[in-house]
């Protein structure tokens, strides 16, 4: 066990700190299936040795340099269909939390959870969901957040100390962001579907912009322009609308 972290009002009031794991996620998944946990369930660690990724990739981290944690929540007012938006509420308030301390108009949401800070990655995000009946039960939400690691062995990544040049008390910044989590969590279960995805499409990546991308049959320009309602991208390839899902379509610029 850890110390809680008192500000927000219910995550992370139970939390359990790791030295290292080969996945937060994983062990998160276990431990509830083993025991009826409350939300708001925080598993941080130093280090993940298989720290897991959109498309099965594995997120590499520095030793207790990084936001390594999943946190445990209960959508049970989400409608099956409408799951999708539980990785929106993350990506807005991973960017409310990093405009304390960047400039708003140099991060984007990368479909479907990366986001980034001048097309560089400083977190990413995965939601793994469990379904009772016709209802969502647990909900494990994943980030792996880049905060004090200085260098990396893939030029698309950075992190919050490379782009301020200020180191961060990782604590701290794990308690502004559930706080964070917290504010869009309460308008998603309030109901606002709406304002959440018109706030997603204003910061969704390439969004309106000619891009390269690749599909099933091969390299093409396409145009984004936003997502449907099952959360699938939609692009503008040749003249006609395509609906992608994870794995269907990848950006090659």
């Amino acid at each position: 066990m850890h110390k809680i972290f008192a500000k927000p009002l219910f995550l992370g009031k139970k939390v359990i700190f790791l030295t290292d794991c080969h996945s937060t996620n994983d062990e998160m998944s276990s431990m509830v299936k083993k025991e009826d946990f409350s939300e708001g369930l925080i598993i941080y660690t130093d280090h993940q040795k298989s720290g897991k990724g959109q498309r099965g990739n594995v997120w590499f981290d520095e030793a207790g340099k990084n936001v390594l944690m999943s946190v445990l929540i209960k959508p049970t007012y989400l409608a099956i269909s409408d799951q999708h938006l539980l990785n929106i509420v993350i990506g807005l308030s991973i960017i409310r939390c990093l405009t304390k301390h960047v400039e708003e108009k140099r991060i984007k949401l990368k479909w479907p959870n990366d986001v980034l800070i001048d097309n560089k990655k400083i977190c990413g995000i995965l939601v793994e969901n469990s379904i009772q009946g016709n209802k969502l039960d647990n909900s494990i939400i994943g980030i792996g957040f880049n905060l004090n690691q200085k260098a990396f062995n893939l030029p698309s990544a950075t992190s919050l100390v490379i782009e301020t040049g200020l180191e961060f008390e990782r604590d701290e910044f794990i308690e502004k962001l559930l706080i964070d989590l917290e504010y869009f969590l309460l308008k998603l279960k309030n109901g606002q579907k709406s304002l959440l995805l018109q706030l997603y499409h204003e910061k969704l990546y390439l969004k309106g912009e000619v891009s390269t991308y690749r599909d099933k049959e091969g390299e093409f320009s396409g145009v984004i322009l936003g997502i449907d309602n099952t959360g699938k991208l939609i692009v503008s390839k040749e003249g006609n609308f395509h609906n992608y899902d994870i794995k269907e379509i990848s950006f090659l610029s």
